[in-house]
């Protein structure tokens, strides 16, 4: 039945830890809509700035690779709806220093009423937000700025463009281009050049087969010139632009996206370094190196990239060869007894570390850095084993990291877990199969020998098998329920049929509960459905009293999702939030005790203190939320909130009356 009155809590922060840099994929990437967000720039001294999609700007020392400062960026609130809802989409354009007005550069999209406008501030030290556009730019009419040099679209003339170079001061130059699209520019330094991305189209809207030209406008003599040469591959801008830069005297940067062809979208960016002498490129990083953007240094000895929309890198210009990350991204987490809690770290160039982390301080890093990105980890009981799953493997390590077994998998796990027995490690993928059931992989702790599971099976020890099983009614609605297995396949229990989209479930740490959860409609809101819980004895599944949460608000995408089953094996997590296609919310956490059938109140840092909003073009990270364990009779709480992880520890108190069943 449904819970009314919340206990009271006990609960608060015991301890906090930050990885310094960017949240993971704060920065976007190509194939979401509007392409990646955020961006790169240097300050004249040698710093640099990033700024990702979550509006957190970092400056950074280039040659350690550490953090100088961290702040979140607001728009200024002259601008239109700057107060409400995502307010305008803001990118870092580059680094302002004329004059007083020295800083960051940052570009404003938005609306005002159903009229899309543009507009950009500079950032000072103060915290002062300068309105004023020193390089008015647009989809329509591109513009790009490089010292007191600035060159811009003029118009569209016959299908060519006609740019106007020159000193901001002065009397500008113009140049009709060949025919084409020009969707990135840039003056030299020096003003006696412009290089100029355009494409080239032979159908209007999106072709497939565009090509993108390179051309380099010499504004030496006494009447221009226009060299052009064709890029490699096939060019493709709607979700990820190409970007051209000047990279020191005579050389030109070039970031540009090609078509994907199993998805229809945009790769991410090939890079290449171009001399103005030659027809071939310098050098070229591919773009299955998932690198966005390339952005020089004032010197044109380095250039910021980011890779994976995560983590910023610097690069030589020279070869194109990494140099260092500034920062990292935390991809995964499992806590840990002691208040502390393992984490998966993405370092740049394509490699990921383990390490372990305490309030304290960053901890230890567990074994060597390895190749490719984790995005799921576990730990067993008495923390001698580790598991952490990639993309294509799942792997096994000892309490030191080496690896003791690798395990090709189909993707990237969703989840991973030891049996309470710590002889199996399990874990759970997607399947898409025509009933819409997930797949379940195991192994042997001690062989690495794989175990032959049923579909959407789940071993809660070696010798106790829990399976999902679904069915669709005449009328097309899913039937659904749990039941108990051996190994070898004899059924020691099963519910009856549920009209429900999925059987859910999860075991205890100790394996000796499953908290399972039936959707229950709610009287008035036949868009929503409660949350029902209860314990069911994996042994013979019969269940205990349950409890029933429901949304705190209504609304069509409105729901609960339970997140962790804690040691006592009484009180469960979940976590509220709505979303649509393009847009999401988190509303916090909330938390139910089996015990007393009640709902625990949390403090407002669990709640409202965790509300993140997030939509295309704004990638927030929501926060994730797990039990720790071994906190001798208190509830502990670890709270994942992008790179930073927050220890909660306190005892609720029993101070709400039991409802009938």
């Amino acid at each position: 039945m449904l819970a009314t009155n919340p206990a009271a809590s006990a609960l608060s922060l015991s301890g906090s830890a930050r990885i310094p840099g960017h949240a993971a994929g704060t920065f976007g990437g190509p194939g979401e809509l509007g392409g990646p967000v955020g961006g790169l720039a240097w300050a004249p001294d040698g710093t640099a700035y990033t700024l990702d999609g979550a509006r957190v700007l970092y400056r950074w020392n280039v040659r350690t690779g550490q953090p100088l400062s961290r702040q979140e960026v607001r728009a200024p609130a002259t601008l239109p709806d700057a107060a409400r809802g995502h307010g305008p989409r803001l990118r870092l354009g580059g680094y302002r220093a004329d004059g007083r007005l020295r800083g960051p550069f940052i570009r404003a999209e938005g609306y005002k009423g159903e009229q899309p406008y543009q507009t950009a501030f500079t950032l000072l030290e103060n915290g002062r937000r300068i309105l004023g556009d020193v390089c008015q730019s647009s989809r329509i009419q591109p513009a790009g700025c490089s010292g007191r040099h600035a060159a811009r679209v003029e118009r569209m003339q016959a299908g060519r463009a006609v740019v106007q170079a020159g000193d901001r001061q002065g009397q500008p130059t113009r140049v009709t281009l060949p025919a084409g699209q020009v969707v990135a520019l840039e003056p030299s330094l020096d003003g006696q050049f412009v290089a100029v991305l355009r494409l080239v189209q032979n159908t209007a809207g999106y072709d497939p087969n565009a090509q993108l030209w390179l051309d380099l406008i010499d504004l030496k003599g006494a009447q221009p010139e226009v060299r052009s040469r064709q890029l490699p591959g096939r060019a493709q801008t709607a979700d990820s632009l190409p970007e051209v830069h000047w990279a020191g005297k005579g050389r030109v940067l070039t970031a540009t996206s090609e078509l994907n062809t199993e998805t229809g979208g945009s790769t991410p960016h090939a890079l290449r370094l171009w001399d103005l002498g030659s027809p071939q490129p310098l050098w070229t990083v591919n773009a299955t190196q998932n690198l966005h953007s390339a952005v020089p240094s004032p010197d044109g000895r380095f250039f910021l990239t980011v890779r994976g929309g995560s983590v910023p890198e610097v690069h030589r210009v020279s070869d194109g060869r990494f140099v260092r990350a500034l920062g990292a991204a935390v991809t995964a987490f499992t806590p840990l007894k002691g208040q502390r809690a393992l984490v998966a770290l993405d370092t740049g160039s394509g490699q990921s570390e383990l390490r372990v982390l305490s309030p304290e301080g960053q901890g230890n890093r567990l074994g060597g850095v390895r190749e490719g990105g984790v995005v799921q980890l576990a730990a067993d009981a008495n923390e001698r084993h580790f598991v952490a799953g990639r993309p294509r493997s799942v792997d096994l390590l000892d309490r030191a990291g080496r690896t003791l077994h690798r395990w090709v998998v189909s993707s990237a796990p969703e989840e991973l877990a030891f049996t309470a027995d710590q002889r199996v490690v399990f874990a759970r993928l997607i399947d898409h199969s025509p009933v819409g059931l997930w797949k379940g992989m195991a192994w042997n702790v001690r062989t690495g020998t794989p175990l032959p599971l049923p579909a959407a099976t789940r071993p809660l020890r070696a010798d106790l098998w829990v399976q999902e099983q679904r069915q669709n009614s005449a009328r097309g609605f899913p039937f659904v329920r749990l039941r108990g297995l051996t190994p070898a396949g004899k059924v020691l229990w099963q519910e009856p049929w549920r009209q429900d989209w999925s059987a859910w479930f999860q075991p205890s740490p100790d394996g000796r509960s499953l908290l399972r959860m039936i959707t229950r409609p709610i009287a008035g809101a036949s868009e929503q459905r409660g949350a029902g819980l209860y314990r069911l004895d994996p042994g013979n599944g019969t269940a205990s009293p349950g409890v029933t949460l429901r949304p705190a608000l209504t609304g069509p995408y409105r729901g609960l999702r339970p997140l962790a089953f804690a040691p006592d094996r009484r009180h469960v997590l979940l976590g509220e939030g709505e979303g649509d296609g393009c847009g999401a919310e988190f509303h916090g956490l909330r938390l139910a005790d089996l015990h007393t059938r009640t709902e625990v109140r949390l403090p407002g840092g669990l709640t409202s203190g965790l509300r993140r909003s997030t939509g295309c073009g704004y990638p927030v990270p929501f926060p994730e939320a797990a039990f720790t364990p071994g906190t001798h009779g208190a509830l502990g709480l670890l709270v994942r909130d992008g790179n930073s992880l927050n220890w909660w520890l306190g005892k609720p108190r029993d101070t709400a009356r039991t409802l009938p069943r």
